[in-house]
């Protein structure tokens, strides 16, 4: 199997798309045989050894035979380890008995082959995604780190279903139902990262830096990427709130980009006092004078809908309320919410627009009038959920002060609020900024008046009594930390 011509008679059959099925696993076949005869000759020869290791000389042995399948192996590992991408089954069961040897037998090094077993575990096959879950769970207990280093890389390897897809047109899906139940394609390597807190939150991280890496992946792979965020078997309420509380971070950096980037494009060489008077203009409505950058802007907004729509998900399948959400923090403690999740059954994650807008195909948008006014709505409607999620201050609207603060407003959510409510509920309107500023700033700022107003209200009517206020003070404190039981109740909550 070293000679040029054998060599190469294996590499195109191995490689290339065009090539038989039966034989491109006669070749497997043909490696199969060979690595258990292989193993076969080293138990027999481990057996001789034993009889003979008070009298055998290492010196002296010269056994040439022990190299020999290391060296094999080594040529034609890529070959084998692309071998499996290939739409029948046959050849994937073929392809991973060969790796699951070579992993035995210890001929290559084990972390080159970590991405391609957590790419088999996505296999539509229960025999092959259950073989290959055995042979990561293997690796991990063998070698502690080796899967959480190739994690990313083998999530992002999702080319078996891209050749498994039936209509190429259609979205990749990274889910997967079992017994009615919707379950992440990639569920099983996140329990085994999952308790450590470090790596867990680094691969929640890194998934989710891909929706804040521009141009650099397809919406298809975005929706790929949700779909596992979706439904991974979360065990603790740090999980899903991690990813709520970085969704707030990236929507709201890039969601002031993009409105600001659109604004260019409308107001060419406006300054942005200027921007701000057309704009109240309605003036915006206009086709602008060049629109090659509106539809990569259409796309890059489409991004910050498809994590909001997550965000929303994982609320509704947690029963998270916004006071909750709010006052997650990184800073604190885990043991704070390392509590046990309740989950909803039955729940779907169905991001339609970006589904709908990667079946439509979204590379060579036409440069037509009716594109070009879909796009000019589509910054509109992109416009409006911005401002729902962090409204602008309004100037007009005068704020009686209170112990030298300013008192929020009442809500401008679509559901409706009243001034005064009650903190739990996170539609009320705060102080911000006139420039546009982040969700984080909103939730923050949301907090922080949260609790000015319970201290402004207990120190006018116990300013004469500090003991009884500090002991109000605790048991309101606790009962913020025990609001599981309520959940449901929250005004917020939406079914």
């Amino acid at each position: 199997m070293l000679g040029q011509d054998m060599r190469e008679l294996y590499i195109d059959l191995l490689t290339r798309k065009e090539a038989p099925v039966k034989m491109r696993c006669q070749v497997l076949r043909n490696m199969l045989m060979y690595l258990m005869e292989e193993e076969a000759r080293m138990i027999k020869a481990d057996l001789e050894w034993k009889k003979l290791q008070n009298k055998e000389n290492l010196k002296e042995m010269g056994d040439i035979q022990s190299g020999m399948a290391s060296t094999i192996i080594q040529v034609y590992i890529k070959q084998i380890l692309e071998s499996f991408f290939h739409h029948h089954s046959q050849v994937r069961m073929i392809a991973l008995s060969v790796i699951t040897l070579i992993l035995r037998q210890g001929l290559v090094h084990p972390v080159q082959i970590v991405p391609y077993l957590i790419s088999m575990g996505t296999d539509s096959d229960n025999t092959i995604r259950a073989k290959a879950d055995q042979q990561v769970q293997e690796l991990d207990k063998k070698y502690p780190g080796f899967i959480q280093i190739k994690a990313m890389q083998g999530i992002k390897m999702y080319r078996l279903k891209e050749i498994l897809q039936q209509d190429p047109s259609e979205a990749i899906r990274g889910i997967r139902t079992d017994d009615d139940n919707i379950i992440s394609l990639n569920s099983f390597i996140y329990s085994l990262i999952r308790s450590n807190r470090g790596q867990r939150c680094a691969m929640l991280q890194s998934l989710l830096n891909m929706f804040d890496e521009t141009g650099k992946a397809t919406l298809s792979e975005l929706i790929y990427m949700a779909d596992n965020m979706a439904f991974l078997p979360y065990q603790v309420q740090d999980e899903p709130l991690y990813i709520i509380h970085q969704i707030d971070i990236i929507v709201s950096v890039s969601g002031s980009n993009i409105l600001q980037s659109y604004k260019e494009v409308f107001f060419p060489g406006a300054a942005d006092d200027d921007r701000a008077k057309l704009e109240d203009d309605d003036d915006e409505k206009r086709m602008p004078e060049d629109t090659t950058a509106l539809p990569n802007l259409f796309m890059m907004s489409q991004v910050c809908i498809l994590l909001l729509m997550l965000k929303q998900h994982l609320k509704e399948l947690y029963r998270f309320t916004n006071s909750k959400i709010h006052r997650y923090s990184l800073t604190e403690q885990a043991k704070v919410w390392d509590k046990p999740l309740n989950r909803k059954a039955k729940m779907t994650f169905n991001p339609s627009q970006a589904m709908d807008l990667v079946r439509e195909g979204t590379q060579d948008l036409p440069q037509d009038d009716d594109t070009k006014t879909k796009l000019i709505q589509g910054y509109l409607d992109f416009k409006q959920l911005m401002l729902s999620i962090d409204p602008d201050d309004d100037d007009d609207i005068p704020h009686p002060p209170q112990s030298g603060h300013g008192t929020p407003a009442a809500a401008g959510a679509p559901s409706g609020g009243q001034a005064g409510g009650d903190a739990d509920n996170g539609g009320q309107k705060v102080e911000i900024p006139k420039a546009p500023s982040s969700l984080m700033a909103y939730h923050k700022r949301s907090m922080s008046s949260h609790h000015r107003r319970g201290r402004t209200s207990k120190s006018s009517s116990h300013s004469s009594k500090p003991h009884k206020h500090k002991k109000k003070k605790r048991r309101r404190h606790y009962s913020e930390d025990n609001d599981e039981e309520d959940d449901s109740e929250d005004s917020d909550y939406v079914v």
